[in-house]
């Protein structure tokens, strides 16, 4: 079966290309705003990258993790694994930390959204209105990791297609820099309702028998269900077919909650 222009078109338009082409964007502008090279000073941390061995020689993408813990109470202590993006030299000699993250456009006009390349000099704030009224919950998370990991800067780029029917080949437009907190408090991000929500999630898990189970946001509804599964659910030793992965599914808690 031989595919037209159009159908192929179609094909990378689809939500999942969709998403894998912006994960590939961000991942790739995060190492390329980087000065890189032997000449370049680059930050070391106490510890060594914990996923590579002294017996590795390769090459990886430049990250910087910081583990961190905090008590919840009722004997209750979350430790997460946190990560810079970047480090900027200030004029004083103080290292600030960076989280880098890049918006991108594949289609202003199907995406009903602004055309970047006539709107970000003169009309930023319109786009990002317009990125935050369509990606608010990645915005949200890119948001919430930069406070976690104790970021100073958050810095966000524009990447448009260079043709919007190639997906492959893109252009950055943009720049744009928030102090996490004050951007947190321009998009109406409240921590304390997130650590809010999080608290009530680990409450209800807590009373729950011990098992697996599968916790997921309802895609159109401000609703996170609990699913209690079988064990060997996910398990790479199951059957390929795909049928009666849902059988034994239990919801066992629907947990309506405000926005974050």
């Amino acid at each position: 079966m031989k595919l037209e222009a159009a159908d192929i078109s179609n094909i990378f338009r689809s939500p999942r290309n969709l998403a894998i082409e912006a994960t590939f964007i961000n991942h790739n502008f995060s190492q390329q705003v980087l000065k890189t090279g032997d000449q370049e000073a680059k930050y070391k941390f106490d510890e060594t990258n914990p996923f590579i061995s002294e017996d590795e020689d390769i090459q990886v993408a430049s990250v910087g993790y910081r583990y961190k813990n905090w008590e919840l109470g009722s004997d209750i202590v979350l430790v997460a694994r946190c990560e810079h993006d970047g480090v900027l030299q200030t004029p004083s000699g103080e290292p600030q930390f960076m989280s880098i993250k890049a918006l991108n456009e594949w289609d202003s006009k199907l995406a009903n959204g602004v055309e970047w390349r006539q709107k970000l000099d003169t009309q930023r704030g319109a786009v990002l209105a317009n990125e935050l009224r369509n990606n608010a919950c990645k915005l949200a998370k890119w948001t919430v990791q930069a406070v976690l990991a104790g970021s100073d800067q958050l810095k966000l780029g524009y990447v448009s297609r260079i043709n919007p029917r190639d997906h492959s080949r893109h252009v950055i437009l943009g720049t744009q820099q928030f102090k996490p907190h004050e951007f947190a408090t321009q998009i109406n991000l409240s921590m304390d309702n997130a650590w809010g929500v999080l608290r009530c999630i680990i409450d209800l898990v807590m009373k729950q028998k011990d098992g697996k189970y599968l916790i997921m946001k309802d895609p159109n509804k401000p609703i996170i269900r609990l699913y209690d599964i079988p064990d060997n659910t996910f398990d790479s030793d199951d059957s390929d077919d795909g049928e009666g992965d849902d059988e034994g599914f239990q919801q066992v808690y629907n947990y309506a909650h405000n926005k974050i």
